[in-house]
């Protein structure tokens, strides 16, 4: 069976992808783990731990070489730092194919995932697919200011192919369990439905904002797919968005206090200059056509709102 190292083993995203894989019975996994308590984690899970900087280009290498990784998946929201993990993968696999190509062996390239973002997207006024670029003077709006790197980042993976068979994965804003995204959004609704205020409660973004949403299970599903196309079948241009639908945030955050209760109603602040409440203030207006095209993407969650008391529930147990 393959095997396929996850960073962020033990994140949130990482964590089910790593799941969805040992589940399967057709891969091994290793996952990154930075504690002894992460790595208890990750071992009753059946993966097995590393502790490894992943942000040491020549001890990331190394580990790659010492367990035969096939696919390393990166999904570990380095942000700037990633460029050394592309570096970490890119090393590892010159070595390997130096060694084999003395030999006069020939053998597949190492695999390369990562897990960029809606956000590169801006807010662009009408729908873009994941073939449109981004990060260029012809590019529909500007990537959000915390992600502006993503752009160029995605460059130098794709100009690695011939080094590496590698895949980008665009999550949009996921959802399920303890997502920061959704704190941002509901710890305001919960404290008010505690506290039985009925004082407006204030969300620090924009009414405008429309999210793309995807379950972070259906998110592992994409990776899942991705990975086990990793033999040729990812097609010419290996970028995907994984969302299933887009919601306006008013919509969604209206049906939010039903379900917990609350009688208060919502103030929208707008995010006062903060980069990250500006983020998430874009309006997606993007699809995941390509994914369930090319790789066959089939997600199970496809409705928020049907079971959005079932999910703030397990929120709130998250927290």
């Amino acid at each position: 069976m393959p095997n396929v190292l996850i960073l962020g083993g033990t994140g949130y995203i990482g964590n089910a992808i790593a799941k969805s894989l040992v589940q399967s019975g057709n891969y091994k996994v290793w996952g990154t783990a930075l504690t002894a308590e992460k790595a208890k984690q990750v071992t009753m899970n059946e993966i097995l731990p590393v502790e490894v900087d992943i942000t040491d280009p020549a001890a990331l290498s190394q580990i790659i070489i010492d367990n035969s990784i096939n696919v390393v998946v990166d999904v570990s929201s380095a942000y700037q730092q990633a460029s050394s993990i592309l570096e970490g993968v890119i090393q590892a696999a010159t070595e390997t194919q130096e060694y084999l190509r003395n030999e006069c062996v020939i053998s597949p390239k190492l695999g390369f995932m990562y897990a960029s973002g809606a956000w590169v997207y801006g807010s662009p006024k009408t729908r873009v697919n994941d073939l449109a670029p981004v990060g260029s003077v012809i590019s529909q709006d500007k990537s959000a200011a915390p992600v502006s790197w993503r752009p160029s980042y995605k460059q130098a993976i794709l100009a690695a192919r011939d080094k590496l068979v590698v895949a980008i994965l665009r999550p949009h804003t996921i959802y399920r369990r303890g997502s920061w995204v959704f704190g941002t959004w509901w710890n305001p609704l919960a404290e008010a439905a505690k506290s039985g205020s009925k004082s407006p409660v204030k969300i620090p973004v924009d009414a405008t904002a429309r999210p793309g949403l995807v379950h972070v299970d259906d998110v592992a599903a994409g990776f899942y797919a991705a990975i086990d196309r990793i033999d040729g079948r990812l097609g010419e241009w290996p970028v995907f968005n994984i969302l299933t639908e887009t919601l306006p945030l008013t919509t969604f955050l209206d049906a939010t206090k039903v379900a917990m209760g609350v009688d208060a109603p919502i103030k929208y602040t707008g995010p006062d200059g903060n980069p990250f409440f500006e983020a998430l203030s874009l309006a997606s207006n993007s699809d995941a056509s390509r994914a369930k095209s090319v790789l066959e993407w089939s997600p199970k969650r496809t409705d928020i709102l049907f079971n959005l008391p079932i999910y703030v529930e397990a929120w709130k147990a998250s927290q």
